[in-house]
């Protein structure tokens, strides 16, 4: 008897408008050749008020990614995920869930807003000369290291614009896309060979 008043309360936590903003923008991102975007991740410590900014660049074929940030560079092949330390000249490989995959790749949320969350559309702002749609997400696991993530859509293209993760230590973390390149991506680019590197040491997890 009560089976229908919990699919009623779940279906409401699922804004029907943010729903279909979230749909399109994924599928923005589903490009069969792949895409290939730069960013930038901003580190804000509200305890201290101090705010670091880091640039970076990804590469998304389907499942699979290539993240480069500073030194560091993590390669993800639809199985094996490799990341390669330069400084260290070390590689640890291992076999992630996606529960990993989340953190390392915060657009993976883009993916996984289905299940999970309890989601709302906020508001249309202008920034930059753009319209953006803003939708928030409540993870519904209270366990979770984020009481909240927005994120922020282009209105006219439906491409991604910006992702805000509050975090419940009260440090939140914020990617802003700064550019798309939508130019084929082979899929070597995703995969990493110890072998290319010369002295390098590997930590295999798998």
């Amino acid at each position: 008897m009560l089976f229908p008043f919990v699919v009623f309360a779940q279906e409401q936590s699922k804004d029907p408008k943010a729903m279909a903003l979230l749909d399109k923008a994924t599928a923005a991102f589903d490009s069969k050749k792949g895409i290939t975007a730069d960013f930038t991740i901003t580190i804000e410590n509200t305890r201290d008020d101090k705010k670091e900014s880091i640039p970076g660049k990804i590469w998304l074929k389907g499942e699979k990614f290539k993240l480069s940030i500073r030194d560091v560079e993590t390669y993800f092949d639809g199985k094996t995920q490799s990341v390669y330390m330069k400084d260290a000249q070390e590689v640890t490989i291992s076999n992630p869930n996606e529960e990993d995959l989340k953190e390392i790749n915060p657009l993976m949320l883009l993916k996984s807003y289905q299940t999970g969350y309890k989601m709302k559309f906020v508001e249309t702002v202008q920034e930059g000369g753009k319209l953006l749609d803003v939708i928030d997400l409540y993870p519904e696991e209270l366990k979770s290291s984020h009481s909240r993530i927005t994120i922020s859509i282009e209105k006219e293209s439906m491409r991604l614009h910006s992702v805000r993760m509050q975090g419940k230590d009260g440090i939140n973390t914020i990617l802003a896309i700064k550019k798309y390149d939508y130019t084929a991506v082979p899929d070597d680019v995703f995969m990493f060979n110890p072998k290319d590197i010369k002295g390098i040491e590997v930590v295999d997890l798998r």
